[in-house]
């Protein structure tokens, strides 16, 4: 029985040193091939850059998917870890049993996890950056909403400004008519007294201070006119001022909710990508 199994594993060997490095040129990713009866490696074949240096003759471990598949008689699998043998990858071995279902050997297929790892390292930094970049869109946005809520408190109070000055165009419109009609009236005293003579030099002098008052009155509300225009004109100014960062408030909250979404797209990217790479 044992010279059967012997002779079973001999010939499958022979095939694999045939066939399995045109197998290997098959595959789009980095694979290495191990055979081994119940004892030892009995054939190897590297990858390209994934070798863990098995010579022929070795024993099989004590522990791991090939002893595994020795001693249950099942297929197993396992990812091993770069620490071990300075390359990830992940190892499939299936028992290979003569015609009485005997347990003559084992073969093995390791297929390198550089890619997956790669894949994986970069899905996690992306999905990572996406939600910062995604968060800090979010703030961006907060914030250009705010300013773009003070703008327009601020404009609100512009106008009010704007309609108290309104106001004051009616009281100095008073104040030059009353000047007005106190000169005309301080003309016209002016001129009784004078027909009066001495006895209308009291309020002859009277008349003139009031024509005094009146014209100073009217230089005063001209005087506050102009301040009041120079207001509205700087009023004006800081309207229209509010108005262009109220609209720039609004673009940046606008183009920072298209970032939100785009990074939110990048991170579900991320996830397809860590899927893929676990495919494997």
């Amino acid at each position: 029985m044992e010279n059967q199994s012997e002779t079973d594993i001999g010939q499958l060997l022979e095939s694999l040193k045939i066939s399995l490095p045109l197998v290997q040129q098959l595959f789009p990713l980095d694979v290495m091939f191990a055979l081994a009866d119940v004892e030892k490696f009995i054939y190897y074949l590297p990858g390209k850059e994934l070798d863990i240096r098995i010579q022929e003759g070795t024993p099989v471990p004590q522990s791991g998917g090939l002893r595994l598949a020795l001693e249950t008689g099942e297929a197993a699998s396992a990812n091993i870890p770069k620490e071990i043998y300075g390359w990830p990858f992940k190892s499939s071995s299936i028992p290979i049993k003569d015609k009485n279902g005997a347990v003559a050997g084992v073969f093995t297929i390791g297929i390198s996890l550089s890619n997956q790892e790669t894949l994986s390292y970069a899905a996690n930094s992306l999905a990572v950056t996406s939600e910062e970049i995604s968060s800090t869109s979010e703030e961006i946005a907060g914030t250009a909403s705010e300013l773009a809520n003070t703008v327009s408190d601020l404009k609100v109070l512009g106008q009010r400004v704007v309609e108290e000055l309104h106001k004051t165009d009616e009281i100095l419109d008073f104040i030059r008519k009353v000047a007005d009609n106190s000169n005309l009236l301080g003309l016209n005293a002016a001129i009784e007294a004078a027909h009066a003579a001495e006895h209308g030099r009291g309020f002859g002098i009277v008349a003139q201070e009031i024509r005094k008052m009146s014209v100073s009155s009217a230089s005063s509300a001209k005087d506050i006119a102009g301040i009041l225009q120079m207001i509205k004109k700087n009023i004006n100014e800081m309207d229209a001022t509010l108005m262009d960062c109220m609209a720039q408030s609004e673009r940046q909250a606008a183009a920072t909710e298209e970032i939100t979404a785009s990074m939110q797209q990048m991170a579900a990217s991320a996830v397809e990508i860590e899927k893929i790479a676990r495919l494997i």
